[in-house]
């Protein structure tokens, strides 16, 4: 296929999903999420295959309009012979990760039994993160050795940032022409503006607090900004999945945790000034690109926002001591807070409407069709040789209970199923 003669209708790619999808409680699930749409919108033929935990809501699934095959957890991960089937069956050019583990144990072998090239979609340096965090020398050696084989593995990489793309080069060893950066998006028919809400007096802070850095976030929230607020009558609303522990430990009257919200523009339109006082590195904040499409003024440490190229929109600042005070100025300077909101929503109107993301992610599959496929054969003994393990979030997820509530739609063993145009068909 030549260069000139690939258009989006052209494309074919299969995601590979292994934990939460929809609905999109946390920035990975929501970029897979609105990724995949926008693809399909946009002419590419998107498939999702999707590890079924019983953690997503297969009816907000059908009403997608891409099509999404679903496997109990043991044949998503064993059963590849099958999956390679159906990646045939329907013409796949490319399948899609955004794991390093499943990259070696299940993409190296469905990558040689089909002929699709690999794409990896990294939403930041694993190793980095896991350094930042504490996690021990062991861990964190075999996050890097898992890093660079996968990059020795895949045919190319998307990351969400400029700062990131670097960072990716060196920890997967790979070189510079296969690797793109293309950020995540803010579905902008979904998320309205509304500018700063200043007679609510709400401070807001977005995230999954089961993701170690956010969690980390709040108890500073908590410690260095809160009090200093408190006296002025401010009250805060924490919106993302929560542990229990951390709720009964820091909720207040005026310190509130919601839990995961649907829709966003309910908590949106209620806020005053929105945070991001991240610390670790963890790539593209994608609730900062929310908060700025709502017209939300945001105060955020250098590191949260470093993942976007231009932060005149945002007030930087990485002492959470003198977050109180700038909420202060922003109250105080209404006029020039609601210019910088409404320069905010139309900056994300002019770099991430998901629109205009997809069509640069189609690009990409363009480029990489145009590539020489690497060849995977001399790692298939990784397979039986290298300990692969879960990846690092699933871990954390199940190490803290974050779905253990959740309800599966089917109550009884299955085959796989097959969800498209609002149908969802269970194989026994």
């Amino acid at each position: 296929m030549s260069k000139k003669s690939i258009t989006n209708h052209d494309l074919s790619v299969g995601i590979f999903i292994g934990g939460d999808f929809i609905p999109s409680y946390a920035g990975a699930t929501n970029q897979m999420h609105y990724l995949s749409r926008y693809l399909q919108k946009a002419g590419v033929k998107v498939v999702i295959f999707h590890g079924y935990r019983g953690w997503t809501d297969l009816r907000l699934i059908a009403q997608e309009p891409f099509k999404t095959y679903i496997f109990p957890i043991d044949r998503y991960y064993g059963d590849l012979d099958f999956l390679a089937n159906l990646i045939r069956k329907e013409n796949l050019h490319i399948i899609q990760f955004n794991d390093l583990e499943p990259i070696i144990s299940q993409g190296i072998k469905l990558s040689q039994a089909t002929g699709a090239y690999i794409v990896s979609e990294s939403y930041y340096v694993v190793s980095n993160l896991a350094k930042s965090i504490g996690a021990s020398v062991s861990r964190i050696r075999s996050i890097q050795k898992l890093e660079a084989i996968t990059g020795s593995i895949v045919d190319h990489v998307i990351c969400l940032s400029k700062d990131d793309k670097p960072k990716l080069r060196s920890a997967m060893k790979i070189s510079d022409d296969r690797i793109s950066v293309v950020p995540s998006g803010v579905d902008l028919k979904e998320i309205k503006y509304w500018g700063p809400n200043f007679d609510s007096k709400t401070v807001l802070f977005l995230g999954n607090l089961y993701f170690e850095p956010n969690a980390d976030a709040v108890r500073s929230i908590h410690t260095d900004i809160l009090p200093a607020l408190r006296q002025k009558g401010f009250r805060f609303l924490v919106v993302g999945d929560c542990p229990p522990m951390l709720k009964r430990k820091y909720e207040s009257r005026d310190f509130k945790f919601t839990g995961p919200v649907r829709d966003l523009n309910v908590v949106f339109r209620q806020a005053t000034v929105a945070l991001a006082p991240i610390q670790e590195s963890t790539g593209l904040c994608i609730k900062i690109l929310n908060y700025l499409g709502a017209g939300l003024p945001v105060i955020s440490t250098s590191q949260a926002a470093s993942g976007i190229s231009n932060i005149k929109h945002m007030v930087i600042e990485n002492d959470l001591r003198k977050y109180a005070g700038i909420v202060g100025n922003l109250t105080k300077n209404r006029r020039s807070t609601v210019r910088r909101s409404i320069a905010a929503r139309r900056f994300i109107e002019n770099n991430f409407d998901w629109q205009k993301v997809a069509s640069r992610t189609a690009s990409v599959y363009r480029k990489v069709l145009n590539q020489q496929a690497k060849d995977k054969s001399r790692f298939i003994s990784l397979l039986s040789e290298f300990n692969i393990g879960k990846p690092a979030w699933l871990e954390e997820a199940e190490k803290k209970g974050r779905f253990a509530n959740s309800k599966s739609l089917i109550k009884d063993r299955f085959s796989y199923g097959i969800i498209q145009r609002g149908r969802i068909r269970i194989i026994k």
